[in-house]
């Protein structure tokens, strides 16, 4: 095993930024033995709660990464929303649920983000490898071959070249700025909230409590993270004349708490991560420039509305890992990589309209009285049905009788024997089902999983045939000889 941190002549990735995106992409890259940096401005890990949401989409690529369980436990799903007009209880609505049978985690995980990457760094080093804290990119130069990047270090200065290097430094990002890649778009200087983690006495830790108003919508809002004391605070707070609004603190939120809910015996005892979040709505125009990569919301910025700004990041590095990899390793040609900014732009811009339809559902529905986070969540918000169809890596084919094709996401199902088919399809290896018939895979990257099971071939529409799935988890070819999958495989190495 290549040691992660490896001082190489020429490095083969440098990631920049490691919160959730840079630390899945390490993983991607770790679990394939391909050497790697994975440097980090701040010092030491962020114990803010900040993204507090996980997709059942990203719950299954964890559960690759072998970290979804553990999470599982560590988070809650059922949390009721517990609605109040100033100090006086109006409802309370169960979290909606979308029931599926083709995924084991049909429900959204809330957790906070600091947990997610715990989580993830344990993995990380599990692999062999680690973040380098203090650490910054200050500048970098495109070469023919590569990219020439300087680092400030806590011990100095350092110029190192490496193959590619990939930008998972968050909406703020520097890396972006330096590439010169527009991050098109607009703020919306009206929408803007404090957030806060905060610890508190008088209330139980047995819903998401929402405070509605007519005049801001969601007036305050606590959600509870379980097995800790911390609460995550959002409170809408328009500017003021010129444009400001000031960073809260523990007094100002226990003062807004009182002027907005009239309610007495709660008190805010502690406060350990305050901020204003405005509303940015905007993509980058590139996901690439030469060699250079953008990760996560370097890429893209929206509403929160939905919880699905980390998850869009941890699945633009599942996508492009596993690319990075492949190139690197000499396994498919370098324009694998072009396939990356094709299938996750279009991603981005559903996103970018999909969160903003939240929000203005969500504020809306707390305008009138009617609700507030319990509008949020849609089918669609899951991000199972998200698919690459129409790619220049999904073949083209006829549907199955269940409309399932080629670039769709590879259903889950659980076989007659009581357990997944994503435990079989775990690993980096391109797997292969088997619907109807036996085969010997044609080489190392290959898994082969026979899959003469009623429900999964109830799942896919399909008892014969053959499936071929990318290591993403999604479906690239659906053919009814195998003579199609050694050609389709030869393709990509072309």
């Amino acid at each position: 095993m290549v040691l992660m941190n490896s001082r190489s002549s020429t490095l083969p990735v440098l990631i920049v930024g490691a919160g959730p995106v840079g630390l899945t992409l390490a993983c991607e890259l770790a679990r394939r033995d391909v050497p790697f940096r994975l440097i980090e401005r701040a010092a030491s890990p962020a114990l803010s709660s900040r993204a507090k949401a996980l997709q059942p989409r990203s719950l299954e690529i964890l559960h690759d990464l072998g970290i979804a369980e553990q999470l599982m436990a560590t988070g809650t799903t059922e949390l009721p929303y517990r609605k109040f007009a100033g100090n006086r209880m109006i409802g309370e609505t169960p979290r909606r649920v979308f029931p599926r049978e083709d995924t084991r985690y049909p429900k959204t995980l809330l957790l906070p983000q600091w947990q997610v990457e715990e989580a993830l760094r344990t993995k990380l080093a599990e692999l062999g490898g680690t973040v380098e804290w203090g650490t910054e990119l200050t500048d970098f130069t495109a070469t023919d071959h590569g990219v020439t990047c300087y680092l400030q270090t806590p011990h100095g200065t350092e110029e190192i070249a490496c193959t590619y290097l990939v930008a998972c430094d968050g909406g703020k990002s520097t890396t972006r700025k330096k590439l010169g890649i527009t991050f098109a778009g607009e703020t919306h200087q009206e929408e803007q909230l404090w957030v806060g983690d905060v610890e508190l006495e008088g209330l139980a830790p047995d819903a998401w409590y929402n405070w509605l108003s007519p005049k801001f919508g969601l007036a305050f809002a606590l959600f509870p993270f379980k097995g800790t004391n911390t609460w995550q605070v959002q409170a809408v707070m328009p500017p003021d004349a010129n444009g400001q609004t000031p960073v809260p603190t523990l007094e100002s939120f226990n003062a807004l708490f009182r002027e907005r809910t009239q309610m007495e015996g709660v008190t805010f005892t502690k406060s350990t991560w305050q901020s204003v979040y405005r509303v940015n709505i905007r993509r980058a125009e590139r996901y690439r420039v030469g060699n250079a990569f953008l990760a996560g919301d370097v890429a893209h910025a929206h509403s929160i509305a939905g919880g699905m700004g980390m998850n869009t990041g941890i699945q633009d590095a599942y996508n492009l890992g596993w690319k990075l990899a492949a190139v690197l390793r000499g396994e498919a040609d370098a324009s694998l990589l072009d396939t990356y900014a094709e299938e996750r732009i279009p991603i981005a811009d559903w996103l970018l309209k999909t969160t903003s339809e939240r929000q203005q559902a969500m504020m809306g529905a707390a305008v009138a009285g009617a609700g507030s986070m319990d509008k949020i969540a849609t089918k669609e918000t899951t991000q199972l049905d998200l698919n690459y169809r129409d790619r220049r890596l999904s073949a083209h084919g006829a549907a199955t009788a269940t409309g399932l094709q080629a670039g769709d996401r590879a259903p889950d199902v659980r076989l007659a024997d009581g357990t997944w088919l994503s435990d079989q399809l775990r690993g980096s290896q391109w797997k292969l089902l088997a619907l109807s018939a036996t085969t010997t895979a044609v080489d190392s990257k290959l898994k082969i999983v026979p899959a003469n099971d009623p429900a999964l071939a109830q799942a896919y529409g399909a008892s014969d045939g053959f499936v071929l799935i990318r290591p993403d988890g999604h479906i690239a070819l659906i053919a009814p000889t195998f003579d199609a999958v050694p050609e389709y495989l030869a393709r990509l190495a072309a």
